[in-house]
């Protein structure tokens, strides 16, 4: 019997919606994400663009699965697979800001420290004071602070709250402060820097001190700023296993998705946010000029455990501020 001419013609092939010029669109962006997501996972983090990219890299992995969803409904499956690898790839470095990590198991002292960027000493002091009141902090590090800010905050009462203190105003945004309730002594644990970043022995009731640096690293988005960022970066003052509990606290103009950071934090450190799953909240905004991100951390020596860590909004400023309570080995 002879084979009808419908059986022989062959299946005709939908076409894909917007033909090449679609295509070439598509194929631009996902290999636009492609190049990302390797500078992102190699750590290549040497310009100032670079820097302010590799922030917004929690922005990205929200945008991959978008991308993966658009370029499967427009039939371009070999760049949805593409894109999905790599969404999977940069998902999975973010996957332990969100879960709490097991402390050790310590049961010394409890040591609360705050950290406010005081936005060139506009952040709102009755605020601040009242954070510190109400949370019942220990040691308060002050990045920008002028002389501006310290009369608001004395005013406000935090004299009275923390009356021992380690203070470098500025008149812009190089001052930086410590206040305590506990004395402090003042040492030096690095090379001078841009922005001030002293360092204190904090002599706590017990046996044992802590040694903290006010951290407030020059912004590596400034033009010319990114080979200074990277270099106060590693001059930050890494813990001593056989001496004092180290802790760092304040602005360091970098989150976990930079590599110096990362380098930082694997001499020995906690970030106190990642410890306990709450890396993801943001800490600075500039908003609408950029996203919200995390730069703004409380680093621990890993002989203690983090106890407790929050984000509070204070009006004035574009920085929150960043609360944890420290448990010291006993």
């Amino acid at each position: 019997m002879a084979r009808t001419a419908e059986l022989d013609d062959p299946p005709t092939r939908r076409p894909r919606r917007g033909g090449r010029p679609l295509s070439f669109v598509l194929w631009l962006v996902s290999l636009a994400f492609l190049t990302f997501a390797v500078l992102r996972l190699w750590g290549l983090e040497n310009t100032e663009w670079l820097i302010a990219a590799m922030a917004i890299t929690p922005y990205l992995v929200g945008f991959g699965l978008f991308w993966t969803l658009l370029t499967l409904v427009l039939r371009r499956r070999a760049a949805a697979g593409l894109v999905l690898l790599l969404t999977i790839a940069l998902g999975t470095l973010l996957a332990p800001r969100v879960l709490s990590d097991e402390q050790p198991g310590v049961g010394g002292e409890r040591l609360r420290v705050m950290a406010a960027n005081l936005f060139v000493g506009r952040a709102d002091p009755d605020t601040i004071v009242d954070l510190v009141r109400e949370q019942k902090v220990d040691v308060l590090v002050l990045p920008e602070l002028t002389a501006g800010a310290e009369s608001g905050l004395d005013r406000a009462g935090l004299h009275s709250l923390l009356p021992h203190r380690v203070y470098d105003v500025g008149l812009t945004g190089e001052g930086t402060g410590i206040a305590a309730r506990f004395p402090l002594r003042q040492i030096v644990l690095m090379d001078e820097t841009t922005l001030s970043q002293p360092s204190v022995v904090v002599d706590l009731d017990g046996t044992e001190d802590v040694e903290l640096t006010a951290v407030h690293v020059y912004p590596g988005v400034r033009d010319g700023g990114a080979r200074t960022w990277q270099e106060e970066l590693a001059m930050l003052p890494p813990p001593t296993p056989k001496e004092r509990v180290r802790v760092l606290a304040g602005d360091f103009n970098a989150s976990l998705d930079h590599r110096g950071f990362r380098d930082l934090i694997d001499l020995g450190y906690a970030d106190a946010a990642e410890e306990t799953g709450q890396a993801m909240t943001p800490t600075w905004s500039s908003w609408p000029t950029g996203p919200p991100v995390t730069i703004d951390h409380i680093l621990v020596d890993r002989r203690a455990a983090i106890g407790s860590y929050a984000v509070f909004a204070v009006p004035g400023t574009d920085h929150s501020a960043v609360l944890s309570e420290i448990v010291l080995p006993s």
